[in-house]
């Protein structure tokens, strides 16, 4: 095994072995949170066990979308580009998507599911194209700009399906689009049905795959992660930093794009107002977890998957609120939070001694 591979080997393993600590401390803070509170503390991790274990197919519904969102999320924060607009990328595939899937060309449904998802891939990319833009042509600051857009896709897509996609045929209780053409449904995993696990998972995995190829075996993988370490030294060593910071933009638009597509074509089979739980914001948790590793956001999809599907189950047959589930997504930002801020302030030390040394 060459070198260069055993580096990738040991990086993920890390990153595996630092999430499995992280998840366990989070169970046990939110257990002891939920006794104390005078709520019984085991449905949780009894929840994410049958998440993992009998309601497979319900983790892998939930986990499709947050391993893409965790995706979308790691290829920008590698590049130290804090694309927070991934919610609102993905309204916009689910549009795009839903507009190509109501009037889809006359081919075989697999050459129609490609150009949907292209349409919904390009849609994405397009609207993460204008905060990248207007960072590297003004100097926005994209934190700003992508969560500002949010809202404008949102009510974009509200006023879609309240105007001229609405389905007049639904009355007025419903904000959603007409139901999409059968060739244009994304199908659902055989050996789960009757479920809304789908093949969009088998997506998520290619996804993640082809991601850490790039990040470790392609130039423009060093090139991101060299722009990410210090965009000064990458500007001397002959890399732009702009040009980098937009092909990130454009794949992490392109990947919430798909979501959009994926949701659409495989769960509701229709756009509707508002149907984006925030699966942009929980991907930023995601690829924080995997410590911006494409391998590691695989196993912290399947968590957050388990854990969203657990409890919605938990709900259902205890006492225990759902949203018990933000708990411990909390916990995990406050934890890895804390990580970070003892990584910056080590950095700081260390800078600070030899300047110090320095002076005297």
């Amino acid at each position: 095994m060459s070198a260069a591979r055993t580096r990738a080997v040991r990086a993920a393993a890390t990153t595996v072995a630092r999430q499995v600590v992280l998840i366990g401390l989070s169970l046990l803070v939110a257990t002891a949170f939920l006794s104390f509170s005078g709520y019984e503390g085991l449905p949780v991790i009894r929840g994410i066990a049958d998440g993992l274990t009998t309601d497979v197919a319900g983790t892998i519904r939930w986990s499709t979308p947050l391993i893409l969102a965790g995706l979308a999320t790691c290829i920008t924060f590698r590049a130290e580009v804090w694309n927070l607009g991934v919610d609102g990328q993905i309204y916009l595939g689910a549009a795009a998507a839903t507009a190509a899937a109501l009037h889809p060309p006359a081919l075989p449904q697999l050459a129609v599911l490609l150009w949907v998802f292209l349409c919904a891939m390009v849609a994405g990319s397009l609207f993460a194209l204008i905060p990248a833009l207007l960072k590297v042509l003004i100097g926005t600051n994209e934190v700003v700009s992508t969560l500002l857009l949010n809202f404008l896709a949102l009510y974009l897509v509200e006023y879609l399906v309240t105007g001229p996609m609405r389905d007049t045929a639904a009355g007025t209780n419903l904000n959603a689009s007409p139901v999409i053409e059968r060739v244009a449904w994304l199908p659902r995993l055989a050996a789960l049905q009757p479920s809304e696990a789908n093949i969009g998972f088998y997506l998520a995995l290619v996804a993640a795959g082809l991601l850490a190829v790039v990040f470790y075996r392609t130039a423009l993988g060093l090139e991101i992660k060299i722009v990410g370490a210090n965009r000064t030294l990458a500007h001397y060593a002959g890399i732009r930093p702009n040009a980098v910071t937009v092909r990130v933009m454009i794949a992490s638009g392109a990947l919430a794009g798909m979501i959009g597509a994926i949701e659409v074509t495989a769960i509701q089979h229709r756009l509707l107002a508002g149907f984006n739980p925030g699966l942009g914001f929980s991907g930023i948790v995601v690829s924080l977890l995997a410590n911006n590793h494409p391998v590691g956001v695989v196993f912290s999809g399947l968590f957050f998957g388990a854990l969203k599907n657990g409890g919605i189950n938990m709900e259902r047959v205890t006492d225990v609120p759902s949203a018990v589930t933000d708990i411990v997504m909390a916990i995990v930002i406050i934890t890895i939070s804390a990580r970070l801020a003892m990584s910056w302030l080590r950095r700081r030390r260390s800078a600070a001694v030899p300047a110090a040394g320095a002076g005297s």
